[in-house]
């Protein structure tokens, strides 16, 4: 799928330092690893007007309003939750009414995706989980999200982009969700399994699910919020045990935060899934082990 946006995008970040290929989207890939997965500032002013394309603007509408990237659409992933009161009010809707979300506001599972939040957080993270689960093959993320792209000084707009209707059609990919049982069968194979909780410390620290380790949202971001380098990643995940021969599972208090490491993780190749129901669900259940 990635053809169409040329070998500058595979070859670049966005983040001069992370392959040493500055500003020319023309230089040679030195890194293999998924980089088709972001792009950047400078490739995204070139590319606002795209045939196929939406650009989503994953934050609130009041953020929305006062300012957002050209041809963007708002599309906050609460719009992909249940709603209610119930435990489960933040699980992804049924397929077929993710469907008629998403085809509302012009999005096919063969469109070319480009998500942006505040910054690569946990909207960014969570809406591309979502994509990626119902089947759409080619979501990416904008390196630094709005605060960079704003900070940057490129260029926003207020005027709400015009949209016409689309139909997408689910292919749903089961091993993008983990679940309660998933959890339960592999906690304890430490060898294999890596269980990333994304919830703050002190909650991390007070109770958790044995074994997990706690790798925080900002740990992968520089000062700017863009995307740390690869190496810096990878020292990241190695120094808490999520090794690259590891299977991963994501979880957090909501399958939000979790979202964001998802990416990170999709990013650095590994076999990754977001298990949706998270903390709220197993604490829930006084049948699940928890620690300490």
């Amino acid at each position: 799928m990635m053809r169409r946006f040329g070998l500058g995008v595979l070859a670049c970040f966005g983040i001069a330092s992370l392959f040493g290929c500055g500003d020319s989207v023309d230089a040679p890939m030195k890194d293999p690893i998924l980089s088709n997965l972001v792009v950047s500032p400078l490739w995204m002013a070139d590319h606002l007007s795209y045939e196929g394309q939406v650009i989503i603007d994953a934050r609130s509408k009041h953020d929305y309003w006062l300012g957002h990237l050209e041809n963007a659409i708002n599309l906050a992933p609460g719009s992909l939750d249940k709603g209610g009161m119930g435990m489960d009010s933040t699980d992804l809707k049924a397929p077929a009414d993710l469907a008629a979300v998403l085809g509302a506001v012009g999005i096919s599972e063969s469109s070319r995706i480009v998500i942006y939040a505040k910054e690569v957080d946990a909207n960014a993270g969570r809406m591309f989980w979502a994509l990626e689960y119902l089947g759409a093959t080619d979501v990416h993320v904008l390196d630094g999200g709005y605060t960079k792209w704003a900070t940057d000084g490129r260029a926003t707009v207020t005027s709400t982009t015009t949209v016409q209707t689309a139909s997408f059609t689910p292919k749903i990919d089961a091993t993008r969700l983990a679940t309660k049982a998933d959890v339960l069968a592999h906690y304890q194979d430490t060898v294999n399994f890596a269980i990333v909780d994304a919830r703050n410390a002190v909650d991390y620290q007070m109770k958790r699910i044995p074994n997990a380790v706690n790798i925080l949202m900002g740990d992968f971001a520089n000062p700017d919020k863009s995307l740390k380098t690869i190496p810096e990643i990878r020292a990241v995940l190695d120094s808490k045990g999520v090794t690259e021969s590891k299977t991963v599972i994501t979880h957090c208090y909501v399958g939000y935060r979790s979202g964001q490491e998802y990416f990170i993780l999709r990013l650095m190749n590994a076999h990754v899934s977001n298990y949706d129901g998270s903390w709220t669900e197993w604490n829930a259940d006084p049948s699940t082990p928890k620690e300490p």
